[in-house]
């Protein structure tokens, strides 16, 4: 494999495993929770909420490029691709080798942040049931 295919897939491989830290990190809050006081989930759906509004940009430059890139993906189409492969027009593949990874990119900042949008309504939905079974 080239150097840059080896990059994407290290860098790929990374977020992989920072998705799956996350979600190891969202079920062991909520499987906490229960054993945890009211003023330490409130925290912690605080911390959530803060991260989560710091990530809104970020998010949306993520879902612009990934609508971009789904327009893009349409508009190529595989003859066009073939067509390059055979004429060995290295810099039209490479740039497409290079719009497919930043769609890649994109996609796993999308996943992130999905993972602490859940992670904050699960944590907003423990404290409501709080608030439900303080008021019995």
């Amino acid at each position: 494999m080239s150097v840059k295919v080896d990059q994407f897939c290290d860098k790929l491989r990374d977020r992989l495993n920072a998705l799956e830290g996350q979600m190891q990190s969202v079920k062991t809050s909520v499987k906490d929770v229960p054993a945890k006081a009211e003023k330490a989930v409130r925290e912690k759906l605080d911390q959530a909420r803060t991260k989560l509004e710091a990530q809104k940009e970020r998010v949306e430059k993520a879902r612009v490029e990934l609508k971009a890139r789904a327009d893009q993906k349409v508009a190529e189409v595989k003859e066009a691709i073939n067509e390059w492969k055979a004429k060995h027009e290295v810099r039209k593949l490479n740039a497409r080798a290079e719009r497919s990874e930043a769609y890649a990119d994109a996609a796993m900042v999308l996943a992130l942040a999905s993972i602490d949008e859940a992670e904050e309504a699960a944590l907003e939905a423990v404290a409501a049931r709080m608030d439900a079974d303080a008021a019995k």
